[in-house]
């Protein structure tokens, strides 16, 4: 989880704002809410002030914890009952959130009630020392490499390297990691399945 680099307002305190709307709505405190999502209440505190940029695995519990759309997060749900569904993000347009171990543009951010989550990311870590523990969340994923080669770890099974135009689909409820090899970050796209609202 990486610090904001400041307060000023932009996707994070955004984000952190919704958060604390959301909570305040319920009457909740941040105790309320770090015990709904199993998160610690410095966790909680850290992304409604904006100083915390949270991981999918995070977001995803934070919503499941406030029973809400992951949407809801990244900005007002649009109507869920407007057929066909459609959104389109322009390559400026991607909601913005930077980890240590990546920075993703989430797609689609605002349409409400996907069955999957995609995402295009850039891979910063080059050790698994550097990355930390492995992610584990409900779901599946598939990854496909744009531009670079990624090393993808899979709990204890051996690492796999893809190239640009390969993919991995997984469970990934299994700990999981990607690692950039080589001395520019990969860019890959990801979707991950989304919850069951």
């Amino acid at each position: 989880m990486s610090q904001a680099e400041s307060e000023s307002p932009g996707p994070l305190s955004e984000m952190g704002s919704r958060l604390r709307s959301h909570r305040r709505a319920r009457g909740w405190t941040l105790k309320q809410v770090a015990e709904a999502s199993g998160l610690a209440i410095s966790t909680v505190s850290k992304v409604e002030r904006g100083q915390m940029s949270p991981t999918y695995d995070k977001l995803l519990r934070l919503s499941h914890g406030l029973d809400i759309d992951i949407a809801e997060l990244f900005g007002s749900a649009p109507d869920q009952t407007a057929a066909p569904r459609s959104v389109v993000t322009r390559r400026d347009q991607a909601h913005r959130v930077s980890t240590p171990n990546y920075d993703y543009g989430y797609l689609a951010a605002t349409l409400a009630g996907k069955s999957m989550i995609p995402a295009t990311a850039w891979v910063k870590a080059r050790s698994l020392k550097d990355f930390g523990p492995l992610l584990r969340h409900a779901g599946e994923e598939f990854l496909f490499v744009l531009s670079g080669t990624v090393e993808v770890y899979l709990d204890d099974a051996r690492p796999v390297q893809l190239r640009q135009g390969e993919s991995i689909y997984f469970d990934a409820s299994q700990g999981h990691a990607f690692l950039s090899i080589g001395t520019t970050d990969a860019e890959i796209l990801v979707v991950l399945s989304g919850d069951d609202r």
